[in-house]
């Protein structure tokens, strides 16, 4: 009965024409289409072919990849994006219920469903990353807080997290390094720092490459500036992008404080109580001097981003005093914001589907969301090519290659998001142009023979001797994301055996105690 009832939930949500409207919805399901195109194409998204008016961008590698890859891949069978993202979420929130229910009970898997910080992050904000990262890092820090973190499972579950979303597991390192800290247990920091080891070296293949590119992008001044300048984003800020919201989560702060008190947290498990008290100061004003500070910090961009681990640290100690009215109180704190928060916006699923390039794609994101009918991407992943696309699309046209040369012929072989080969005959000397950003792993062979592209043009151009020519352009790759996949591949090796080694002592200890 529950299954059944569970497949009729899950199919309704495909089937429902709407999406959350937050801002961040629109590059979540452009995502999710360019992982539909690549995967149909027989291409890894390395690089997104119908992005920036099919003139590509590097996507989701700049970002945390596992969250589009996944709601693409769902969205695959389903027929189109929005689809594959709703039911990512609705996939996100049954986790968090088992979750729950195996740690807590399901009453703190509804009350962190149902929390005002995280209603704000999938509608306010429509930040699909976040909400499907939600059941790994409650996870993380309720293992965390139960002294239960091992090396191995904690390390995947970790890794896990980087990969769907970036700025949570920051946060999560910050709070278990904080309370492992605060317990003073030296074995549990080496279970710790051994879990956060094999994260970083089987995401390597993922931070390597990024660490490299933000170079390359307007990634750096993308996530500090405008409306993610950090101060801008405090709680009370007076300078906030969003003051309704900046003051509805302000409010939900509060809400969770006064629980705190209500409920006595602190006497039960006071590391809790302090943890929770530091993500809500975090995104106070208090913290502004942290967030001026030119670190590693600003790239949370959001300081009330703090407020959804303290939602997540409240959601057992909630569950487990509702048997009391103290605790029935504090559960209504924590909730009462509901009462007055915003009415969700809800936008049209555009309904992409694989068969759809930019110009259907971008027309159709256009009438749904208002999104930019060139499907151009985040911000933070253009390449400095970007800057004359506006040129290029003029250029262009509807055209994939352009010759300098008015008499010059040019046939199309293949346009694979990763490989492109073209055939031109020219009379003259000429310059040929591709419909491709220019960004350096992008690797040139003139019949046969690797050439080197020109530079300035914002595209990928190469000079062109008079004759009959066969050209292909392949994606080459960040050499640092090969020494990634090496740390990643060693990574695996070791961690398989260590739990093979685990397993044969526990199977030994067993035969001599029988």
């Amino acid at each position: 009965m529950t299954l059944a009832l569970a497949l009729v939930v899950t199919a309704g949500v495909a089937v429902t024409p709407w999406l959350p409207g937050g801002p961040d919805i629109y590059v979540h399901v452009v995502w999710a289409h360019q992982v539909m195109r690549c995967v149909t194409q027989g291409s890894a998204p390395l690089w997104l072919p119908d992005l920036n008016a099919g003139f590509g961008s590097p996507g989701i590698r700049l970002y945390s990849p596992l969250g589009p890859t996944l709601t693409g891949l769902l969205a695959m069978p389903l027929g189109d994006a929005g689809s594959g993202v709703r039911i990512g979420l609705l996939a996100a929130a049954a986790l968090v219920l088992l979750v729950a229910q195996r740690r807590g009970g399901m009453g703190a898997g509804l009350l962190v469903v149902l929390s005002p910080v995280v209603l704000h992050s999938l509608f306010g904000r429509g930040a699909v990353a976040e909400f499907l990262a939600v059941p790994l890092l409650l996870l993380v820090l309720d293992d965390a807080l139960s002294g239960t973190v091992a090396p191995v499972e904690g390390g995947v579950v970790l890794a896990l997290l980087w990969l769907l979303h970036a700025p949570s597991t920051l946060m999560a390192l910050g709070l278990l390094a904080l309370a492992t800290l605060l317990r003073r247990d030296g074995q549990e920091a080496r279970r710790l720092a051994a879990a956060g080891a094999l994260a970083a070296a089987l995401t390597a293949w993922h931070w390597l490459p990024l660490a490299s590119e933000m170079a390359l992008v307007a990634n750096r001044a993308a996530l500090v500036e405008g409306i993610f300048e950090p101060v801008r984003n405090l709680l009370g800020s007076p300078s906030a992008h969003d003051p309704t919201a900046n003051v509805w989560l302000g409010w939900a702060a509060v809400a969770l404080l006064a629980a705190m008190l209500v409920g006595r947290w602190w006497r039960s498990d006071w590391v809790r109580a302090v943890l929770i008290v530091v993500c809500v100061l975090l995104a106070s004003p208090l913290a502004r001097p942290l967030w001026e500070l030119p670190g590693p910090a600003r790239y949370l961009q959001f300081p009330w981003r703090w407020l959804l681990p303290a939602a997540l640290l409240a959601a057992r100690p909630l569950r487990a005093g509702l048997a009391g009215t103290s605790g029935r109180l504090a559960a209504a704190l924590v909730l009462a914001p509901l009462a007055f928060a915003p009415l969700p916006r809800l936008v049209p699923d555009p309904a992409l589907n694989s068969a759809m390039g930019w110009r259907e794609a971008g027309a159709a994101v256009h009438e749904a969301m208002g999104g930019n009918p060139y499907l151009v991407d985040a911000a933070q992943n253009r390449p400095r090519s970007f800057d004359r696309l506006a040129e290029n699309i003029g250029r262009f046209g509807g055209r994939l290659v352009l010759v300098g040369e008015p008499g010059g012929r040019v046939a199309v072989a293949s346009w694979r998001p990763l490989r492109r080969e073209v055939t031109v005959e020219v009379g003259h000397d000429a310059l040929l142009s591709l419909r491709l950003l220019e960004y350096p792993f992008w690797h040139v062979s003139l019949d046969g023979v690797p050439v080197s592209g020109r530079g300035g043009s914002g595209v990928l151009t190469l000079a062109l001797p008079a004759g009959r020519h066969a050209i292909t352009v392949w994606w080459a790759g960040n050499p640092r994301a090969r020494t990634g996949q090496w740390a990643a591949a060693g990574a695996a090796v070791v961690a398989s055996m260590w739990c093979a080694l685990g397993w044969w002592r526990r199977r030994r200890r067993n035969g001599e105690a029988s």
